[in-house]
């Protein structure tokens, strides 16, 4: 019996066992669901609908409307709005999915989509079957985007979920192979000479996949994000790429100092000017920077969090032994964090200025980003480097609504709030737009139509934790 097969059965006993606890009554999907006298918040443009109704049917919004005049079927399931907030489900357009167990954790959070760029890890052997298996039902989880093995160059920054080209006959090759067996992305890395992205890049618009990952610099750092640009990658999987190419012109020698490094404004606004002309995308990924800096001044505190006890085995080992605290060169390591920190809260916020689509991406389950809180740590994180809450909002719904739904194939609309759209939603207790926090004030979730409460998601993870120690 593989993984999976576990898993679904798991899942099926343990869905059950909260079903008969009287947590789970409200989790089945209904033929029509009404979400009724709700404030939504669309995620179009800025704006809050009070007293509306929203319907929901086979996993697709049908309506949304002032609740006075909704006209809202004798046989549907009503649940109630009132006083609360309905968003669009959050994307984390950056994961690593470990394992089975993770998938809950995204749904409890509100992340209803998540992209996995690293090929198969852990105990998720198959991340294109899993897709399959979530979109067909047979297994409960946010939607599943992935790409295949990373492309990287001689030699491999991570040897185990990478392959390696050293040609672009090789690239294409590699690329044509991913897409055949179904991937939704290419992932590309640091070593990947300049003439092997300019193929890896070539052979996947050629058939309609887009292009995200690290700013190969193996060539130079100083001119690798405009040859990335000029090959026409199409996401960079986060702002720390550009601080570790075009920004880091003079980065070790305030090392060799011992003073905190900067990065004047106008390598900054060069930057940004290169990317947005470029028409990329980025995922900042600061709550990536926010957790390591938290991981070096508490690394107790960040392992006692109460999510600590979602994560496996497997995966509590490899927090313990990859964290940032355990680098040799911890003291110059530190000094560069703190001024990195400092530039991407700039340099995220100059890129949203200048109009450079961002999305919402963390690296969930790296050391310390717990999956699915990480996405709030993210939403913090780009309000507190000068984004608006709905700015923050927006690169976890509409922009990763509009940046996927244009790069990846067979996509069905998603990220807004409005009919037509796939009824992933999050409702709230208050309103987002106001205080971000209140994304973490979660009523409930519907996943593809389906609607699970918040004490069926609470209900679903203690089983899921009891049964490892069974």
């Amino acid at each position: 019996m593989t993984m999976q097969q576990v898993a679904l059965i798991l899942t099926s006993l343990l869905a059950g066992a909260c079903a008969a606890s009287g947590a789970a009554r409200e989790s089945v999907q209904e033929s029509v669901v009404a979400v009724v006298d709700v404030t939504v918040v669309p995620m179009d443009i800025e704006r809050a609908l009070p007293h509306h109704t929203v319907l929901i049917r086979e996993g697709a919004i049908i309506s949304v409307s002032p609740a006075a005049s909704a006209i809202i079927p004798s046989t549907a399931r009503r649940i109630d709005g009132t006083g609360r907030y309905l968003i669009p489900g959050l994307t984390d357009a950056h994961v690593h999915l470990r394992d089975m167990s993770e998938l809950l954790s995204y749904l409890a959070y509100g992340v209803t989509t998540v992209a996995h760029l690293s090929g198969p890890v852990g105990n998720v052997p198959n991340v294109p079957d899993l897709r399959d298996r979530i979109a067909r039902g047979d297994v409960l989880g946010p939607r599943v985007l992935t790409s295949g093995l990373i492309i990287d160059g001689e030699p491999p920054i991570f040897a185990g979920v990478s392959t390696v080209v050293e040609t672009p006959e090789q690239a294409r090759q590699v690329v044509e192979a991913q897409i055949d067996a179904g991937v939704d992305f290419i992932k590309v890395y640091n070593n990947l000479r300049t003439g092997s992205l300019r193929e890896v890049v070539t052979a996947a618009h050629r058939k309609g996949v887009p292009v995200w990952g690290h700013i190969p610099r193996i060539d130079g750092r100083d001119t690798a994000l405009q040859a990335a640009l000029t090959a026409g990658m199409d996401v960079i999987a986060h702002g720390e790429e550009l601080f570790f190419t075009i920004l880091y012109r003079d980065i070790e020698q305030q090392l060799d100092q011992g003073v905190v490094p900067s990065v004047d404004a106008a390598s900054i606004a060069e930057s940004v000017r290169l990317v947005r002309q470029a028409g990329a995308a980025v995922i900042p990924n600061l709550s990536f920077v926010v957790m390591t800096r938290a991981q070096l001044d508490d690394i107790n505190g960040v392992r006692a969090d109460r999510d600590a006890r979602f994560l496996t085995q497997a995966v509590s080992d490899m927090w313990e032994q990859q964290n940032p605290t355990r680098r040799r060169d911890l003291p110059r390591f530190d000094l560069r964090e703190r001024g990195k920190a400092s530039v991407l809260k700039t340099l995220t916020r100059a890129l949203n200025e200048a109009g450079v689509p961002l999305l919402l991406g963390t690296d969930a389950a790296a050391p310390g980003m717990y999956p699915g809180k990480s996405a709030h740590t993210e939403l913090q994180a780009l309000v507190d480097a000068g984004l608006t809450p709905y700015e923050a909002l927006a690169t976890g719904t509409r922009n990763a609504g509009s940046i996927i739904g244009k790069h990846v194939r067979s996509v069905a609309p998603f990220g807004t709030v409005a009919a037509g759209s796939r009824a992933d939603l999050v409702l709230l207790e208050g309103n987002p737009l106001t205080d971000i926090r209140n994304v973490a004030a979660i009523s409930g979730v519907f996943v593809n139509g389906a609607w699970f409460a918040r004490a069926t998601l609470d209900c679903l993870r203690a089983q899921q934790v009891g049964s490892r120690t069974r």
